[in-house]
């Protein structure tokens, strides 16, 4: 066979350059672009008011601005397990808390309906006194938690509690306290649903408890397979930046995926509301220091798109929805025709225009300081960090929802069956 010889004649070649590799956008990073996708989307069933975030931003005390300012505003309950000691336990702790942090909205509106009922039959006294007699209230008029089995109708029904946030992280925080061993990765792989249930003291079936108890055991064999069972070794992968956290969490635990596809153009829309909140809550509480040390890679963080925070945006006038949407949320009545569902348009809709307008409310907030310094010498000389994070604007405005929730001017928030928020 005869060989090629190049020639003075043949043009010399060289071997193609290498392709460049494409940067991949960190999970927060693809949170941020993506939901600012959805918001400037025309035809958004959201709308964000920029003149109300520069009206509410512009009246934040300087107490409320100095408390934005560091990784505060923490377990003000004490509700949350916390051993100085034992940071690998805490951390651990605060992991499978939000691993099942989910599906709590019926509650409290039930309780809301439920006093409005008792105020709608008050003069009718055989009814009222029904009442009371069935431990829906005590004889003073206050609202009392009411044992039902899970079938019961009538009038006591609508007295119901389900499980609120405080269950969980109070039934965890039990449950180490009782056995500092309950949460070891090995034993979360063996949960199931009546262990939770009995891990948490509830007395009858969870919401959603089989999908909690599935993702429990996720983060105990995440935990095992690649970490040696340890949170703290999770934590540590990250080498201190809270972004590269989140990217682990949600590439290592499936149940933290929280991604929508948005039903007009296809296109996905990253949320991922419990990856990032249990960043946030690590840096909360460890106070920014140790295992929550991430310096200013928190700031990569967006706020934790949920149902609470909008609606303390709709009623600053930050947010606005377009009337059918406004109409299914306001007038909702437990029927699952007022069910804004998963994945559709109004749900990725309200939950990226809430993110937007946490960002648009941090940049505004950052103006405000710059043109204002003496705002920074109220933040207290001990907190390290002296910038407005998106995490804790997150934590004001739910504390605001939640302070508010009892209000009868409140607002209702839209209900989503779903295992993110």
């Amino acid at each position: 066979r005869a060989e090629l010889t190049p020639t003075s004649s043949t043009p010399r070649t060289e071997p193609p350059a290498p392709l460049a590799r494409p940067s991949m956008p960190h999970a927060c990073a693809l949170v941020r672009e993506s939901t600012a996708r959805v918001a400037d989307r025309p035809g958004c069933k959201v709308t964000i008011d920029d003149a109300a975030i520069a009206r509410v931003v512009s009246r934040m005390s300087n107490d409320v601005v100095a408390s934005l300012l560091g990784p505060r505003r923490f377990d003000a309950d004490g509700v949350h397990f916390n051993d100085p000691d034992d940071p690998e336990l805490t951390a651990r702790y605060i992991l499978c808390v939000d691993a099942i942090n989910f599906c709590f909205w019926p509650d409290h509106e039930a309780i809301r309906d439920a006093k409005a009922q008792r105020d709608k039959w008050a003069k009718y006294p055989v009814t009222a006194q029904y009442l009371v007699k069935q431990d829906g209230f005590d004889n003073d008029g206050e609202f009392k938690v009411p044992v039902r089995t899970e079938h019961e109708e009538g009038p006591n029904a609508l007295l119901f509690r389900g499980m609120e946030y405080e269950h969980v992280a109070g039934g965890l925080r039990e449950a180490l306290e009782t056995d500092r061993g309950a949460l070891d990765a090995d034993r979360l792989t063996l949960i199931d649903g009546p262990k939770l249930r009995e891990m948490l003291g509830w007395p009858r079936p969870l919401p959603l408890e089989d999908e909690r108890a599935r993702l429990l055991r996720e983060v105990g064999r995440g935990l095992v397979d690649h970490f040696g069972g340890s949170a703290a070794r999770l934590i540590a992968a990250a080498n201190g930046r809270a972004d590269v956290l989140v990217d682990l969490v949600v590439r290592i635990f499936g149940g933290f995926r929280d991604v929508a596809i948005d039903p007009r153009d296809g296109s996905q829309v990253f949320l991922y509301k419990r990856a990032q909140i249990f960043v946030g809550d690590l840096w909360g509480r460890f106070n920014g220091r140790g295992l929550g040390r991430f310096d200013e890679s928190i700031k990569e963080l967006t706020m934790f798109a949920d149902y609470r925070v909008p609606v303390v945006l709709r009623n600053m006038g930050i947010l606005r929805y377009e009337p059918n949407l406004a109409r299914k949320v306001d007038q909702h009545n437990f029927s699952t025709a007022d069910i804004v569902a998963a994945g559709s348009a109004e749900e990725v809709d309200v939950r990226a225009c809430t993110v937007q307008a946490v960002e648009r409310m941090r940049r505004a907030l950052e103006e405000r300081i710059e043109k204002e310094p003496e705002l920074n010498p109220t933040i207290p000389g001990e907190v390290d960090e002296k910038f407005v994070t998106s995490v804790a604007l997150d934590w004001f405005l739910w504390t605001e929802g939640e302070r508010q929730r009892d209000d009868a001017g409140a607002g209702k928030h839209h209900r989503t069956l779903t295992v993110f928020y």
